[in-house]
């Protein structure tokens, strides 16, 4: 049984309890569910994650009510093929939903008649196109405390497809239609395939964040919001990068073009009244680093938009491989694949830790280890580089300078930069820990 209320205490401890028991086949238990918040127990968009993994794995989930405190989730067979819709019937984010639900539809095994990346079908064990799940995901795209579908689209998806190639070819996660807070009434489009049976994801290793080579502003505009806030967002956002770029060393390439655009969104591609940026910045390693901000009633748009080139810089000045958001959105990954996988990032956040102690719970033979790389310089860090400072995941304190969004933690540069190292369960598609029926995992 897992503690809902331990670390970050929120809604991320169900997403990856009930991912991992769906991948794993082991049925798992939450209690205290969120009991540190203010509004304790499951609330709408938890809850349509957890019937969302219920319904992708063909299991029973228990407890399924706004306001439970305790879940148990009971795994079928995960498996692929077709489409699936999830509704938060609120304005409550619809993308952390993804976080749930990817894992479990890249680790789920094909059955007859399942459809293919290429259009065509085929029987139960097949294996010569990659099967895929499609999902259409509701609610608000562009909430608080969780990462902006735009940024799912431009940051998360092409980092994976890096890190795994071929293996995740065709994954896709797209915004339909923006939705904001009070009604929601957004969508998010996630394409995901399957990983071929008996194949697991090779470790990947970000420890060398390389030279900046493109830094990409994107703004919008939705609803009643005057449509000269879309630039105005675009143009803050630039300059705050252009002065801070310009005094970051970034070795014989220079400052990198800025690439901007600014969009006013029409009545079919949005729902409701926002605004918002999203920023990111590519490196001659691969590497992909992103930051946003969303409008609030009152605040300029100038202030927003170098609020959002303020995250981006923090980063790029700490000489990090991820942002915060990406820092726990990899671990579930590093868990799953096979290898050892390393990465650099900022101080660990709550979210970080809390996903490595639940995947070190769930999944057997995994470890995770936390180091201070001595002599780690901006821009390029070593994974071998001797470690200064130890600390294991299971500590249970708030670090200084704590997570502050759901998906995503502070980040702060001056803490310094740490290395993340794990040693993976080399999970395949089909296998599995234990029959759904055996006791309850936690």
């Amino acid at each position: 049984m897992i503690d809902g209320s331990m670390l970050e205490g929120g809604g991320q401890i169900l997403r990856y309890s009930a991912a991992l028991a769906a991948v794993t086949g082991q049925a798992v238990g939450v209690e205290r569910v969120r009991a540190k918040r203010t509004r304790p127990g499951l609330q709408p968009q938890h809850l349509t994650a957890l019937r969302l993994v219920e319904e992708l794995c063909g299991g029973q989930l228990e407890g399924g009510a706004v306001g439970s405190s305790h879940i148990v989730l009971r795994p079928g067979l995960p498996r692929v093929g077709g489409s699936h819709v999830a509704d938060t019937k609120t304005a409550g984010s619809c993308t952390l939903m993804v976080q749930a639900a990817m894992p479990v539809c890249v680790f789920a095994r094909p059955h007859a008649d399942t459809e293919h990346a290429d259009g065509a079908t085929t029987t139960c064990g097949a294996t010569a196109a990659t099967t895929m799940t499609r999902l259409e995901l509701r609610g608000g795209t562009d909430a608080d405390l969780a990462p902006p579908g735009g940024y799912l689209q431009e940051v998360l998806v092409p980092l994976l497809t890096r890190l795994y190639g071929p293996l995740l070819e065709g994954l896709s996660v797209s915004t339909v239609r923006r939705g904001f807070y009070p009604r929601g009434g957004g969508v998010v489009a996630a394409t995901i395939p399957a990983l071929p049976p008996g194949v697991p994801l090779p470790p990947f290793d970000l420890t060398r964040r390389g030279s900046i080579t493109q830094v990409t502003v994107k703004a919008f505009s939705a609803g009643r919001v005057p449509t000269s806030v879309a630039s105005r967002l675009a143009a803050a956002a630039e300059s705050a990068l252009r002065r801070a770029l310009r005094k970051l060393p970034n070795g014989a390439a220079g400052p990198p073009p800025i690439l901007v655009q600014a969009t006013v969104e029409t009545p079919e591609s949005a729902f409701g009244d926002g605004c918002g940026v999203l920023v990111y910045a590519d490196t001659d390693s691969g590497c992909r680093l992103g930051a946003s901000a969303k409008g609030e009633r009152g605040v300029p748009a100038e202030e927003v938009g170098e609020r959002a080139a303020a995250e981006l810089v923090e980063a790029l000045e700490a000489g990090t491989c991820v942002d915060q958001w990406m820092q726990d959105q990899l671990i579930i990954w590093m868990a799953l694949g096979g290898g050892v996988s390393r990465m650099v990032c900022a101080e660990p956040t709550l979210h970080t830790r809390t996903a490595m102690v639940v995947a070190e719970q769930l999944l057997p033979g995994v470890k995770f280890t936390l180091t201070r790389p001595a002599g780690a310089v901006a821009g390029a860090v070593a994974g071998e580089a001797a470690a200064v400072e130890v600390e294991g995941p299971k500590a249970e304190k708030e670090k200084k300078g704590g997570g502050k969004k759901e998906g995503g933690g502070s980040g702060d540069a001056s803490s310094g930069l740490w290395l993340i190292e794990c040693r993976g369960a080399g999970w395949t598609v089909g296998r599995q820990l234990a029959s759904p029926e055996e006791e309850v995992k936690g």
